[in-house]
């Protein structure tokens, strides 16, 4: 408990506004609360029953449970929002990172069944939510969390993670203490931590994933989304078992088509999608949405817009994030003339910004240590956007993460469908329209899936080797051809998704900023997943039922754009130039990539950075990483 305050401080960028700790000594039933030097002065002076009057000091063996949180205030910016929170009777504790988006119609609920309430805060909502139904009230809740429930009665943590695990969470069970934390950091004050080396391996043969339990530190796993899990401190178990409470249903597998049908799907998913903005709309500071020109963007800020005004506000206070490329060199990755259509078209303020590859060294290495895993791209536009949320004072921000997993709308989908046979006028369009090679589409009606036994440049030229059985756990392919359309897309939203889900995580809380994603409503998705897959794609266009919901309402350039961008980048160009030297430097300075990789393997990078840019970022991403982790270089962020 003496280092519960360097703990919080590993994960000040989540939550700079407010700080608090809560200390138990379980045999005598008693606690002791502290503030730290973020707690604000309101809190300190309020009189509720949670708020701390003493500044955080470990002074007793007594206290062998500990809560610490970091607060980034978005609902209820008064003390009442604190936490480690409290029922009124002190027997519940709770500390939870996320939001509920419909925490006001349980509050509602709840207050019919007799509860009253003392703040405006959702999380005063899941606790009172948990003594009305117990581990039943995670299936009321939508949205994005991870929490841990303290009750000092039975001496237990009741801790509950998302559906689709939007919000990271981390275990650990040690000799002596059993830790849940938001990011791994918070262990490195307690104890070392060593690397796994496994899962570096399998990353750098098959990339990133962050669906299944292993993370880059030994005996550090991943709280599973959709579960719940219950841990008495008296057993002291030596594995967590996990409840699992939310599972998608096997998708329809429906083929035919009905313009009625189309009709009343396409209102339903309107209805659901706007009503998902409009509850991911509600905070007490400036909201904003990301703009990229795209569908699925446009369409979350067409709606918000409208919300805005139906709710009689200027609709001028909607502000919109966009990235965009002035450079003429650049243009084909520069959007801008689909974000002035929208911008324009709605009346909106849109905010640009330009990723700079400048100091690549400087942002990636904060990049990682704020994600903890390694990605392998280079995510400049990631630091742009929030970046330029922070500089603007955006809080919130909106995106349209998750739409192209519920809608189809990748072009590897096409594979899919065109194995699946179904010979029709819709099939035979499709295949002369869809923006898809031939060759692709050749070789999925003969269900020759190209991405079978996958191999890798770094496996095949470096000589890398990886238990199949741990490789085969963690590979989150999801374009197999000869399944259907939303079979992959379930698999998708399972496994790939993730990786995007955790991206909109770690770098918008870099620069401490929520990310919400409308697209990730469960109400949403498991109206999709029922949706037969003929509705999605059809004549050779993705999404086609999103297109035909936002009819008459996107500008028709927009709405039925067939370029698909997607943040991407000048990777090519700026890896050619002065960052790929950055790059290819610290491979080959690495001791770390040295004592895994073959003699000779730097002879190899160029080759690596003419042709193969992925395996490239993987030994950069992984050579940063293990120096910030598992060496010195980790210093400077644990001042």
């Amino acid at each position: 408990m003496e280092k519960l305050n360097k703990m919080a401080k590993m994960i000040r960028h989540r939550g700079p506004d407010d700080e608090g700790f809560a200390l138990f000594d379980r045999k005598n039933n008693y606690h002791k609360l502290f503030f730290g030097d973020d707690t604000p002065e309101s809190v300190i002076k309020s009189d509720l029953i949670f708020t701390p009057k003493e500044k955080y000091q470990y002074s007793s063996e007594q206290f062998t449970v500990g809560l610490a949180h970091r607060r980034l205030s978005i609902i209820d910016l008064t003390a009442s929002g604190h936490q480690p929170m409290c029922d009124e009777s002190g027997r519940y504790w709770i500390t939870y990172n996320g939001e509920i988006y419909n925490f006001r119609e349980i509050r509602g609920e709840l207050k019919k069944h007799g509860y009253s309430f003392f703040s405006n805060s959702d999380t005063e909502v899941i606790i009172k939510a948990y003594m009305e139904w117990g581990k039943e009230c995670q299936n009321k809740f939508n949205g994005m969390w991870a929490f841990v429930i303290w009750d000092k009665v039975s001496k237990s943590f009741w801790i509950s993670r998302d559906r689709f695990g939007v919000k990271p969470l981390y275990y650990m069970i040690h000799d002596d203490f059993f830790i849940v934390c938001s990011e791994i950091k918070c262990i490195l004050t307690l104890l070392p931590l060593y690397p796994n080396h496994m899962e570096m391996y399998s990353y750098l043969l098959d990339g990133p994933s962050e669906a299944n339990k292993y993370t880059f530190f030994d005996q550090v796993y991943r709280f599973p989304s959709g579960h719940s899990s219950t841990y008495f401190v008296h057993e002291r178990p030596v594995e967590l078992s996990f409840d699992k409470y939310w599972e998608q249903e096997l998708p329809s597998q429906g083929k035919s088509f009905s313009e009625m049908r189309l009709k009343e799907y396409a209102d339903e998913y309107y209805y659901l999608l706007k009503d998902s903005v409009k509850l991911r709309l509600y905070a007490d500071v400036n909201v904003s949405c990301a703009l990229s020109g795209g569908l699925d963007s446009s369409s979350i800020v067409y709606l918000a817009s409208n919300i805005l005004k139906e709710q009689n506000n200027d609709s001028a206070f909607l502000s919109t994030v966009s990235n965009v490329y002035n450079n003429k060199e650049d243009q084909r990755y520069d959007e801008s003339v689909y974000i002035d259509i929208v911008s324009n078209n709605l009346n909106i303020k849109n905010v640009k910004s330009e990723p700079d590859p400048c100091n690549l060294l400087e942002k990636s290495k904060y990049g990682l240590w704020c994600f903890e895993s390694c990605y392998d791209f280079v995510p400049l536009q990631l630091h742009s956007t929030f970046g330029l949320c922070k500089e603007n004072n955006f809080k919130v921000n909106l995106d349209g993460q998750g739409g192209d997993e519920i809608l189809a709308g990748y072009n590897r989908y096409w594979r899919n469908y065109f194995a699946s046979h179904s010979f029709s006028k819709d099939y035979y369009l499709s295949l002369l329209f869809a923006p898809l090679a031939f060759k692709q589409k050749l070789r999925a009606i003969v269900l020759r899936d190209p991405t079978a036994n996958p191999g890798s440049i770094l496996g095949d030229s470096f000589g890398i080797k990886v238990d199949e059985d741990y490789r085969a756990e963690r590979v989150t392919k999801d374009n197999y051809v000869g399944i259907s359309v939303n079979e992959t897309l379930r698999t998708s939203l399972n496994y790939n998704l993730k990786n995007h889900l955790k991206d909109m995580d770690s770098f918008p809380m870099a620069y401490s900023v929520e990310s919400r994603q409308p697209f990730m409503d469960y109400r949403l998705i498991s109206f999709l997943n029922k949706v037969p897959s003929c509705y999605k794609l059809r004549k050779g266009w993705t999404k086609y039922l999103a297109r035909i919901a936002f009819e008459n309402k996107l500008p028709h350039r927009i709405n039925w754009r067939k370029d698909k961008l997607g943040w991407s980048q000048p990777i090519r160009k700026w890896l050619s130039g002065e960052m790929g030297m950055v790059v290819c430097d610290v491979i080959k300075k690495s001791s770390f990539l040295s004592s895994i990789l073959p003699d000779g393997f730097k002879e190899k990078i160029t080759l690596l950075q003419r042709d193969h840019h992925r395996p490239l970022l993987r030994l950069f991403n992984l050579a940063l990483h293990y120096d910030l982790f598992f060496s010195g270089d980790k210093e400077e962020y644990l001042q």
